[in-house]
């Protein structure tokens, strides 16, 4: 328990080492207390505050989703992560990110000696304790990650990034974290369609459905990751199995309407050897 905050955690806001003192955990920097109860870890006193009122209404939706929400079960979609998770394993520390109630926490406890999981939501991180043997789960903002530089083998983050309220934020945190020789997978709904609709759109009076606010196709994502930092080692779209002639067609029509692509975005990313290559190219402009 206490190599992880000497090794692995710090404060999110100002990321210096956190002090264990006569029980206490603290930021000297910053004279804010972590709580600790068993593994839960709450960073609330010492998190980063955005002032947006839009980040604040999906935190007030995440909790309240976290207390009435029923277990997500592991689906098509959790289970393609799962093999390309169990797939990329190596090294001994992992963190998820918006884990929601578990559904893979179990299974990536075993994978690694030591498994993170971090949420905005106490509701959901008390049904993750509840469902694991070793995972300690992290009260915190993932915008202003509370972990140590280039301490992470593996980070998770799926379907997390199209309810950002920053995600070029989100990401440059991973890259952040992550090791120089670490694995960051990510997964959002595929966007991509074949056509524009501009009238009639069923998202003009629709009620609302989820509190996604980012909307990726494959060759936009692969831009904000690049400007971001981090290299593609795999992307691909993913689509739900095929059970009947039914669920065959549906597939097809999709796959049609998506550009022939899925309906989900799988990637598998790691730190670029220079992650400003992109922006330093502007002082070549400059200067020319």
């Amino acid at each position: 328990m206490i190599d992880i905050f000497k090794n692995i955690l710090c404060c999110p806001r100002c990321r210096e080492k956190l002090y264990i003192e006569a029980q206490k955990i603290f930021c000297p920097a910053c004279h804010g207390n972590v709580l600790l109860e068993d593994r839960f870890i709450d960073f609330g006193d010492l998190n980063q505050k955005l002032h947006l009122d839009l980040h604040s209404s999906i935190q007030e939706i995440t909790e309240r989703a976290g207390e009435v929400m029923n277990d997500i079960e592991i689906d098509w979609r959790i289970d393609a992560v799962l093999k390309d998770v169990k797939r990329e394993t190596k090294g001994s520390v992992c963190l998820e990110i918006g884990g929601a109630d578990g559904p893979m926490t179990p299974i990536i406890e075993n994978l690694f000696d030591t498994t993170l999981t971090l949420d905005y939501s106490t509701n959901f991180l008390e049904r993750i304790k509840n469902k694991t043997q070793k995972t300690f789960c992290i009260y915190s903002d993932a915008h202003f990650l509370p972990i140590q530089n280039n301490v992470l083998d593996m980070t998770i983050c799926c379907e997390v990034l199209e309810h950002s309220t920053i995600p070029t934020q989100l990401l440059t945190e991973l890259k952040r974290t992550i090791k120089k020789n670490g694995i960051i997978i990510l997964s959002v709904p595929n966007e991509q369609i074949l056509y524009y609709r501009k009238r009639h759109s069923s998202y003009h009076c629709a009620h609302a459905s989820d509190t996604h606010i980012n909307f990726f196709t494959q060759d936009g994502l692969e831009k904000l990751l690049f400007r971001t930092g981090l290299e593609i080692i795999q992307m691909k779209t993913i689509s739900p199995p095929i059970r009947s002639i039914r669920s065959f067609f549906g597939n097809l029509k999709g796959y049609i309407k998506r550009c022939f692509s899925g309906s989900f975005i799988v990637c598998i990313a790691k730190p670029m050897e220079n992650p400003r290559m992109y922006w330093e190219s502007f002082y070549d402009k400059i200067r020319s």
